[in-house]
């Protein structure tokens, strides 16, 4: 009994000493929040931290900057740019990172911060260059560039009599065409005067046609009242529908007065169908999606398709078989609620009814991607034009066409851009004095298939989005003239492999009202993001830390987020 207690008490002495040995040697990882200089960085929980030993050129005109310049036998301009430069190259390497402190150095990864900032052409030790060849290679880059500097959407020579507020610096080369175009837009109709206007009416109503979108940067939280104005459109198309509704949709997430609107048009006759995406674990993106499926049982998903890992990415509805719904919005909290950026158009034409039933019946038959046939459309309106994926090829047959015929402008507010064509044309477009503009969504602006470095480094001026919510449009609005909107995601996958659709409108209203838009929204981001792209949840993305969702899908809600805290 005694050797028992005595192994016990051995026992425990054991896990106990393993236990202090682990927290003694276990190593603190923190997060570097901000980056104020190349040297001096701000950590979670507001910690400050010193690298000592080095210096560095500041990023704004400075008395050590005029010193240094004399001593380099370099300009207090080129002092600037390279402080600047050094700041973007450290928030590019170690900024949101999380880092070890290691004596007087931080760890990322098995990387030395200390190393690497010593072996690039910035860093100043002892009033030396610890990079002398570095250093030489980059002041003849700057002496072969002009840079710019861009303010409140503005562009200013690098002088230090400038006032500096929220700036950055660009490579002139890069931006040159913009300033052009910009010039000549001062004296045509194509001026953005709008700039200068809040947004406040978010529908366009053209008789049979409408447009409807939702202002992500005024409803900060979701909520499940469906009081935003693409919500109510749906809603008020449920309650006065007579005879049918037929829905293709990603999925659900609990709406309840679309639910009761679901119910009571049941009790009073009409036939509803429902078609939604399944994947290969037989479940769906959003968690009450199959609670729908028990209120309608006439429901069919593509679980039996041969490319069952493609998905159902549709968001349409018939109603009565002679008006029709779709755009980018889901039946999802997030996106009745306005708290994502969406659009809808609504259409009430029994040819354009008849042709999107044509393609919902293809689906409910069973027929999903690659499996579907071209539809018809031999009596659809002159000014519309209908494209289904993955058999209408949309890029090839008036996307990239619309695009290099454009004469004036291409905004693009969108939530994936990724298609390795359409990234060139609109390259072609921008390099031929088309303005070129883009507001992208923060979460996939910084995924591994994004195209916006690429856009940037051509010149096309793009903006992330900031917000709490997505940017969930996949729109295009070219020339006032032609407004591209649907379910399709800007993607290689968009085109070819998902079940989508997309509408062309040809209407200068249309096109008009959606561009003010777009430049109100341009307006409301900074231009700090037209470098950068913010973390998707943290408090670089407005309320983000405080909306109780899930922003960037790491299993933590706001103040739970490192990038919260």
């Amino acid at each position: 009994m005694l050797k028992k207690k005595i192994s016990i008490i051995c026992l425990i002495l054991l896990a106990m000493s393993y236990s202090i040995f682990f927290l003694l040697t276990k190593e603190e990882f923190l997060y570097v929040n901000k980056v104020i200089s190349p040297v001096e960085f701000i950590l979670e929980n507001n910690q400050k931290f010193f690298l000592k030993g080095i210096d560095y050129f500041d990023s704004y005109f400075s008395q050590k900057n005029k010193i240094y310049a004399e001593k380099f036998k370099i300009s207090e301009e080129e002092a600037f740019i390279i402080g600047n430069l050094g700041k973007y190259w450290a928030k590019n390497l170690i900024e949101n990172r999380e880092v070890k402190i290691k004596e007087d150095n931080l760890i990322f990864f098995k990387y030395s911060y200390r190393e690497k900032f010593l072996n690039s052409p910035f860093a100043i030790v002892n009033g030396e260059s610890t990079n002398p060849a570095a250093f030489e290679k980059l002041i003849n880059s700057i002496r072969k560039t002009k840079y710019v500097i861009i303010q409140d959407e503005k562009v200013f020579p690098i002088s230090k009599d400038l006032e500096l507020g929220d700036f950055v610096i660009i490579k002139k080369s890069a931006y040159n065409r913009v300033f052009k175009k910009k010039q000549k837009r001062n004296k045509n109709e194509f001026s953005e005067k709008i700039l200068d206007i809040d947004f406040k009416n978010y529908k366009l109503d053209l008789g049979d046609i409408k447009i409807i979108v939702s202002d992500f940067t005024k409803n900060l939280k979701p909520d499940r009242d469906c009081k935003s104005e693409i919500c109510k459109e749906i809603l008020d198309n449920i309650n006065s529908s007579k005879t049918s509704i037929d829905m293709a949709i990603y999925g659900y997430s609990s709406i309840p007065k679309i639910e009761n609107a679901i119910k009571n048009a049941i009790k009073r006759g009409v036939k509803f169908r429902l078609i939604y995406d399944i994947d290969s674990k037989l479940q769906n993106i959003y968690p009450n999606t199959f609670d729908l499926v028990k209120l309608i049982p006439n429901s069919v998903n593509d679980k039996n398709s041969k490319e069952f890992n493609y998905i159902m990415h549709n968001k349409f509805y018939i109603f009565d078989n002679k008006t029709v719904i779709t755009g980018s919005a889901n039946l999802s909290y997030t996106d009745m609620s306005g708290y994502n950026s969406n659009s809808i158009i609504v259409i009430k034409s029994k040819d354009v009814a008849k042709i999107f039933q044509n393609e919902f019946e293809q689906m409910y038959l069973g027929n999903f991607h690659n499996d579907k046939k071209s539809i018809s459309q031999i009596n659809k309106p002159k000014n519309i034009e209908i494209y289904f994926s993955p058999q209408d090829k949309s890029y090839e047959k008036s996307i990239f066409p619309l695009i290099r015929n454009s004469k004036h402008y291409i905004y693009i507010p969108i939530f994936v851009l990724s298609e390795k064509r359409l990234v060139e044309e609109l390259i072609n477009a921008n390099n031929r004095g088309i303005d070129v503009k883009i507001i992208t969504d923060a979460l996939n602006a910084s995924a591994k298939y994004s195209k916006i470095k690429q856009l940037r480094d051509a010149g096309i001026l793009v903006k992330t989005e900031n917000y709490a919510g997505k940017m969930h449009s996949k729109t295009m609005i070219i020339d006032d003239e032609y407004l591209i909107i649907g379910s399709m995601n800007f993607s290689n996958s968009g085109q070819n492999k998902n079940d989508e659709n997309l509408v062309i409108l040809k209407n200068k209203e249309a096109a008009e009202f959606y561009k003010n838009y777009f430049l109100y929204h341009w307006n409301k981001i900074s231009n700090k993001w037209l470098k950068y792209n913010p973390l998707a949840e943290s408090n670089d993305s407005i309320g983000s830390c405080s909306d109780g969702i899930d922003n960037n899908y790491d299993g933590k809600i706001d103040k739970e987020d490192i990038h919260c805290k």
